[in-house]
């Protein structure tokens, strides 16, 4: 019962495990907010669509290579699976780089398709003026100052870790060292 089940299911997470790949790796590598499950296998099956395509297209071409000058390799089902895996990785390396260096939304900037940028607008902001001093208001009403070295994905959940760092007390700059951490 068990191996007919798997057996069954075998092909099916073999066909999508690409897809899964390639989002997990993109959500791993970039600072995309992880959307629902729904949302996320959606993602994955249009992911297999895409590695899908890729794999038909480029065996399509090994095989006129194969007729016209030379047979490299016959062509088994195992190649074509190492080979949607192998682009799986690829494809969630390369949307993963698009997301963090805002490739996709410059473009689309560039032809006035949109005024949005790929990162939240204040992780934008770090990575568009990476070299500019920031202050950061606490809760606690203090105020800080520095180069942004490295920032959370949640500004409210984690921590960021600032280089010249200075507390602003009386309108004044304070060496962060020189106060007690209260």
């Amino acid at each position: 019962m068990v191996g007919e089940i798997f057996g069954e299911l075998l092909p099916a997470i073999q066909l999508l495990l690409p897809g899964f790949i390639s989002t997990v790796i993109f959500y791993w590598l970039s600072d995309a907010p992880k959307p629902g499950q729904f949302e996320r296998v959606i993602q994955a099956l249009i992911c297999t669509g895409l590695i899908s395509l890729m794999v038909e297209a480029i065996k399509k071409a090994a095989h006129a290579i194969g007729e016209c000058c030379f047979v490299w390799a016959v062509w088994t089902d195992d190649r074509a699976m190492a080979l949607s895996v192998a682009l799986a990785v690829l494809l969630g390396l390369a949307l993963a780089f698009a997301a963090c260096t805002d490739s996709f939304y410059k473009l689309a900037r560039r032809c006035r398709l949109t005024t949005r940028a790929s990162h939240t607008d204040w992780v934008y902001g770090f990575v568009l003026y990476r070299e500019r001093l920031v202050v950061l208001q606490l809760r606690d009403g203090r105020r800080i100052c520095g180069y942004p070295l490295v920032w959370p994905t949640q500004p409210g959940t984690g921590h960021f870790l600032l280089q010249g760092a200075c507390w602003i007390v009386d309108d004044g700059f304070v060496s962060a060292q020189a106060l007690p951490h209260t």
